[in-house]
């Protein structure tokens, strides 16, 4: 047995009809302070979900009475708020695929270790903290600011509008979509809204940079690969093509993807099937898919590196955000948007901008566009201590515009912000106890640009 860690507060109920491993994940699961109750069947189960409520649920597949597969589909619409892991003592991942398309938060196969099962908790907790934050976003008014337009949890000025009218009614569609802006536009923002939008918001959304992963390794990562199909291949690995089935699948960057990988892709758009790499035959896939570049994809279709007939597909609705300097009246109130954001997540009260650091917004260029204004805000809030943020705060050069901080950009060219999101990432990686993938969320980064900025920042 393993260093037992503490889950104070959470509640478990765990069903499962062998006397011993229920007994033995009840001591270990008490041992963590978790609150816990157990069930051996699904009328036990019945009786206590009746009778209290839980934070995860851990079932068996097999029951004398029944399939905990069902217990799961029952509980998904009576307690959504409630995780859902099963377990099965036939190591077998179709099985596995199933409870998660389900909705199942994770699964485990039986024999497992301790850390299997407090590796779940620690992703429950970090979930929790996740959704607080998400809520304490929810729960600012758009209203405060006049002159705002919305599209889900997006705001802008009127020269968003139609832009969020177009994605709205696209979003109703299935329609494959196409977004192109600089980077930093907003682009990733707008995938997310596109599918919350959508029938399709209770099913996955699954994101990837195609330029942040190496071409050998991406295919492996959008199609998956059979046991055996290579030399390190030793289990069977599913694609995020798979993992989003139902739901989206946001390709960023989609105009560095390789020639042969498009052909790929493409046949996906087409025969909504794709082959794992060693598999025989092929499988299905019911997934939308919404891509995005900061490059011009028909300079790329005319020098060759990008399929015509691929452009076409991805093209059916085409988005095209508009970098910030082109709408500039949008600049003044969306950083009195982000000043209240940060200022209610720091417990600050501040009443706005003095008048030259509004001019000095007005200014600039913006050519890392929203992502580097929500930047400058959050760094002039830190920076500042009355009611009112000053200019010096914003370290701006209005002369001459600093570079863009775009991912992968030579951060120590930005000394003075870089110091602001070193901190920012350290603080948020020391809330969420290290847990880098939720601190990507968080972060609203991909977690490769959050791997990159931890080494540059020396984080690790």
């Amino acid at each position: 047995m393993g260093k037992t860690e503490s889950f104070t507060d959470i509640k478990v109920l765990v069903v499962e009809d062998d006397d011993l491993l229920r007994r033995v994940m009840y001591d270990r699961l008490t041992a963590s302070e978790c609150e816990v109750m157990a069930a051996d069947s699904l009328h036990d189960a019945h009786r206590l979900l009746a009778s209290a409520s839980f934070d995860i649920m851990i079932t068996d597949i097999r029951l004398p009475d029944g399939s905990g597969l069902d217990l799961l589909e029952e509980q998904r619409e009576a307690a959504p708020e409630m995780a859902i892991v099963v377990m099965t003592a036939f190591a077998d991942v179709d099985t596995a695929v199933s409870a998660l398309k389900q909705g199942a938060f994770d699964y485990l196969s039986k024999p497992f270790e301790d850390e299997q099962l407090y590796k779940i908790l620690r992703n429950l907790k970090d979930k929790s903290k996740l959704t607080r934050k998400v809520e304490t976003l929810k729960d600012y008014s758009l209203r405060e600011f006049e002159g705002f337009v919305q599209f889900d949890q997006m705001i802008g000025t009127s020269a968003m509008t139609e832009i969020f009218n177009m994605a709205g009614r696209v979003a109703k569609s299935g329609a494959t979509v196409l977004i192109l802006g600089e980077s930093g536009a907003g682009k990733g923002m707008l995938s997310k809204a596109i599918h919350r939008s959508s029938p399709r918001v209770k099913e996955p959304f699954v994101e990837i940079n195609c330029s942040a992963i190496p071409e050998h390794l991406l295919e492996s990562e959008l199609f998956g690969y059979e046991s055996g199909a290579f030399t390190d291949a030793k289990n069977k690995k599913l694609g995020l093509f798979e993992v989003a089935e139902g739901g989206t699948i946001f390709l960023d960057e989609i105009g560095d993807m390789d020639l042969a990988l498009q052909a790929k892709v493409l046949k996906v758009l087409e025969d909504r099937e794709f082959r794992r790499l060693g598999a025989l035959r092929p499988t299905q896939v019911d997934v939308r898919i919404i891509a995005a570049t900061n490059r011009n994809l028909k300079e790329l279709v005319k020098e060759g590196t990008f399929r015509e007939d691929l452009f076409y597909r991805l093209s059916v609705v085409p988005i095209k955000v508009p970098p910030l300097r082109n709408h500039p009246n949008s600049i003044e109130p969306m950083a009195n948007y982000f000043l209240q954001l940060f200022a209610k997540q720091m417990g600050r009260v501040v009443q706005g901008f003095e008048a030259d650091a509004l001019s000095m917004l007005r200014a600039y260029n913006w050519p890392g566009n929203v992502r580097e204004l929500r930047n400058v805000i959050e760094r002039g809030l830190i920076l500042s201590d009355g009611d009112y943020i000053k200019a010096s705060a914003l370290n701006l050069d209005v002369g001459a515009a600093p570079a863009s901080a775009e991912e992968g950009s030579n951060l120590t060219e930005l000394l003075p912000l870089a110091e602001i999101e070193k901190r920012h990432i350290k603080r948020v990686l020391k809330t969420l106890e290290g847990n880098r993938k939720a601190a990507a969320e968080v972060l609203q980064i991909h977690r490769t640009t959050l791997y990159k900025k931890i080494e540059v920042y020396e984080l690790g």
